[in-house]
């Protein structure tokens, strides 16, 4: 199983989705490269696909996907920016999608569990930094990946 670190954007109770030509709506992240901190990968893995420079981030949960150890972090981007995919990023859309409009989305399996999670799953602090935005975002739960 592969790691990756998984990005959870939230503004204005819409989520970032990206996506490849024609492929299905991901959440943004990339994979843990060896020896990598997660949350550095999270952080770089958006800031490779969008431009973007993170201001914050917080580890949220570990989910497990049928290919990928999902490491999901919340992070937060400086308000008013307008996203756009990078020219040579992998990810050729981007998407904001209110969380009521999530159903109609042709997302993965791994997409919708990690997303379903976090808006109201298992960990009331998952369900805080969806619900809370800013004010949830706090340094905090960042470890090396094991091996």
């Amino acid at each position: 199983m592969r790691e990756r670190a998984t990005v959870l954007l939230v503004r204005h109770q819409s989520v970032l989705l990206v996506r490849e030509r024609g492929g299905p709506w991901l959440l943004p992240g990339g994979a843990v490269a060896f020896d990598e901190l997660t949350i550095v990968a999270a952080i770089r893995a958006l800031h490779e696909d969008t431009g973007v420079e993170a201001s914050a981030a917080a580890f949220l949960f570990q989910q497990a996907s049928a290919h990928h150890l999902h490491h999901v972090f919340r992070i937060a981007i400086p308000e008013g920016l307008h996203l756009r995919p990078k020219a040579d990023a992998r990810f050729h859309e981007l998407m904001w999608v209110e969380a009521s409009q999530l159903a109609n989305v042709s997302a993965t399996p791994g997409t919708r569990a990690i997303l379903t999670r976090a808006m109201g799953g298992a960990r009331e602090s998952a369900r805080h930094a969806w619900q809370h935005g800013a004010e949830a975002e706090t340094a905090a739960g960042f470890g090396r990946r094991g091996r």
